[in-house]
């Protein structure tokens, strides 16, 4: 049957639908427009005022990411400063800030402005770069400078494979369980589960591994090299201790490099550049150490480590691992900020807490569930242990410098009343400090399990004696009156008690292979400082005391009889010098005393360095006598060796002391206790 267009056969009139109306278009870009129009009235709210006030006024700060609001989880104690020690009075901590994540690199924004803006401004660059109108490059910078400024702190050579670096299966396995055994209880900054299939992966085909886990992988390397001596490296890995470490240290920058580290961030890059660092104790310029470490900060900053994860919605494994990194910088820093002479941050703003006493099989990826801590014993002991005391210095810091102040006066005339209220409140925080650590090590320190509890009990001595010592007025010292006389007898004796109970950390810790840790931070100025006195004190109790911490420093540190380093030559000819005024001083009184091995060590160093004309012989030799100033000693020539500055006088200050009140014969001891003392107890990990 066919149709036919026509009149119906109804023959009814045929009027026209009143049409739809016109579907009104989307003028181009109005998405882009009303975008930018609402970052325009932001921008005049913000300049107005109205964000700062309502601010004030208890306004909600920025959300978290899609998919991350969650309850804070459970924890009795926040963490420093951000509740104990700024308050509610600060608010540079108030808003949380954002967590971004933005081509596969993790950003923290706390700016107000920024956190205001980043969402509309991600939206007007999406619409962008998917709309037909305009090309993807005219808004965004961030690809505009394709240079790659990572060799400013990594120099690296690109043409390397990282498979010509990588250490053979075998020795992967080797490495990798010495990094659990030696590294990993006193550092805890990696998540043992998660990275070890890695390792496995790496010992197959390092190049099927991602450029981070490289990284990172090859930072573990390097620290399993650096915890070991060069007899086990030979050993172990058929080669010196110093070759393997340069060769895994250029494994972790070239993945570095190539990563593009200063850009592309993530944990494990992060993870990666605080083990790299931590390998280098010792091998660099401590300048450059602690600019280093400043990058790594700010890296961290940049990620938002600063801030606890519970105020940014993340998740309790990541906030669990992002706090143990977070601590570990922190200490790490402080560590290398006084190495350098420079400030350090624990007073700056932060508010992430301390990690808690847990195991790494206690965290899993994919847990929502709060952490809880363990009332027993876990791996977690050291590092609790030396967080404690790092907590203590950054919540007592102006207590302890006012202290410190009020005992520089006791020492001379007696102290105001406020001086002495600012002393005896320090000395109230360090018994509370050893009353926390006490209580903590009979809770969850098994000595019977050894290893890291071994370790962990270890912190304690050196940081509670230490304080106590520096706390003890000289009039209060058992020597007082006969080897004690004036501040300077004070300071040695401080020196000398951080040095052995260094020396005794060593020898229980070196049994289970931490050696490593207790001598990476050793510094040569302050065992100089401890060797020049012993020329001035040749016998008596504490120089017998002194020169069994001097035998055992060099028995820990063979690098000292390394003559082609300058501060090691110094520190040699003062050492030789002070074993001489000892062995004139006990002829006189008819003793003998069998040569240390230490000083027969280095008369034979100094000597083969003389006859060989290397550059260590110019290091050894004094200067000319016209050209050294009278009051310049051996101590102001080791450390202006060691920090590569001018001879000086420290005489150039003296109007500074003299002003205080001081006579001549004290500002010498005086300016040693303020250049030593001050910086050598800020040391976290270090104590002497």
């Amino acid at each position: 049957m066919s149709l036919r267009r026509g009149r119906s056969s109804s023959r009814a009139t045929c009027i026209a639908s009143t049409p739809a109306p016109a579907h009104k278009r989307r003028r181009p870009n109005q998405d882009l427009r009303e975008r930018l129009a609402r970052c325009e009235q932001l921008l005049k709210n913000y300049v107005d005022g109205a964000a700062a006030s309502a601010q004030g006024k208890g306004a909600q700060p920025p959300s978290v990411p899609a998919g991350k609001d969650r309850e804070p989880e459970a924890e009795p104690e926040p963490g420093p400063p951000f509740s104990e020690t700024t308050g509610e009075g600060n608010s540079n901590l108030r808003a949380p800030g954002k967590i971004i994540e933005e081509g596969g690199t993790v950003r923290f924004l706390d700016n107000f402005l920024w956190t205001s803006f980043h969402d509309e401004l991600q939206a007007i660059k999406d619409i962008v770069t998917t709309g037909d109108e305009l090309e993807p490059s005219s808004i965004g910078t961030e690809d505009l400078s394709p240079e790659n400024n990572s060799d400013l702190f990594l120099v690296s050579d690109n043409m390397t494979s990282v498979q010509d670096l990588q250490p053979d299966p075998a020795h992967v396995f080797r490495l990798w369980q010495l990094f659990l055994d030696r590294v990993n209880p006193l550092t805890k900054v990696v998540h043992v589960p998660t990275l070890q299939p890695y390792v496995m992966e790496a010992a197959a085909n390092v190049g099927n591994v991602p450029v981070a886990y490289q990284a990172l992988l090859f930072a573990v390397y390097g620290m399993a090299v650096f915890s070991l001596s060069d007899d086990e490296c030979h050993r172990m890995l058929d080669t010196s201790r110093e070759n393997a470490l340069q060769r895994f240290n250029k494994g972790t920058k070239l993945s570095l490099v190539r990563l593009n580290f200063l850009k592309n961030h993530d944990m494990t890059s992060l993870q990666a550049l605080v083990l790299f660092l931590s390998s280098l104790q010792g091998r660099n310029d401590p300048h450059a150490g602690w600019i280093l470490s400043g990058t790594i900060v700010r890296i961290a900053q940049k990620m938002g480590y600063h801030r606890d994860g519970t105020h940014l919605g993340l998740s309790p494994f990541e906030t669990e691992l992002r706090r143990r990194l977070w601590w570990y910088i922190v200490t790490q820093d402080a560590q290398h900020a006084i190495a350098s002479g420079s400030n350090h941050m624990l007073s700056q703003n932060w508010d992430t807490r301390m990690p808690q006493n847990v195991n790494d099989a206690d965290l899993f990826p994919s847990s929502m569930e709060p952490v809880q801590a363990r009332e027993g014993p876990t791996e977690m002991a050291f590092c609790v242990l030396m967080y404690m005391f790092v907590k203590f210095a950054q919540l007592s810091n102006t207590a302890m410098e006012n202290a410190l102040i009020g005992m520089r006066i006791q020492n001379r005339t007696e102290p105001t009343a406020a001086q002495q209220q600012a002393i005896s409140e320090f000395k109230a925080l360090i018994d509370k400090l050893e009353r926390d650590m006490v209580d903590f090590e009979q809770k969850k320190v098994d000595l019977k399990a050894g290893g890291v509890y071994v370790a962990a009990m270890t912190v304690r001595p050196m940081v509670i004696r230490k304080l106590k010592a520096i706390m003890t007025p000289m009039r209060e010292q058992p020597e007082w009156g006969t080897e004690i006389l004036r501040p300077k007898d004070s300071l040695f004796k401080a020196f000398l008690t951080a040095c052995e109970d260094k020396a005794g950390a060593y020898e229980a810790g070196s049994a289970h292979g931490f050696g490593w840790y207790y001598m990476q931070y050793f510094q040569v100025e302050g065992f100089g400082v401890m060797a020049a006195q012993l020329a001035q004190r040749p016998t008596g109790r504490l120089a017998d005391r002194g020169w069994n911490v001097i035998e055992k420093v060099y028995k820990y540190q063979p690098v000292l009889f390394d003559m082609s380093q300058k501060p090691y030559a110094a520190q040699a000819r003062i050492t030789l010098k002070a074993w001489k005024a000892r062995e004139q001083a006990l002829a006189q009184s008819g003793q003998y005393i069998d040569l240390p091995e230490c000083v027969r060590r280095l008369s034979e160093a100094i000597q083969y360095a003389s006859d060989s004309g290397s550059s260590a012989k110019a290091s050894i030799s004094p200067p000319e006598a016209s050209q050294m100033p009278q009051e310049v000693t051996d101590i102001d020539l080791l450390i202006s060796q060691s920090m590569d500055m001018p001879t000086m006088s420290w005489d150039m200050l003296g109007p500074m002391w003299s002003d205080m009140g001081m006579d001549n014969e004290n500002q010498e001891s005086a300016m040693e206790f303020e250049g030593m003392d001050f910086g050598d107890m800020g040391q976290m990990g270090n104590m002497g």
